[in-house]
């Protein structure tokens, strides 16, 4: 899974529309969780407890 397509999967995840994904690439915590083989699943909650969802 390319990092786009696992953005993706965390909007779906987050229940963020897929559009998104583009202003999360500026962000290097989700480039930094799919780096770390974090699941969408399990980069949702730890966004969720970051405040962020």
């Amino acid at each position: 899974m390319t990092l786009f397509e696992w953005l993706a999967a965390v909007c779906t995840e987050l229940g963020w529309g897929v559009m998104r994904t583009h202003d999360m690439l500026d962000e290097t915590r989700w480039s930094d969780m799919y780096e770390q083989g974090l699941s969408p699943a399990q980069a949702a909650v730890q966004a969720r407890a970051e405040g962020l969802g």
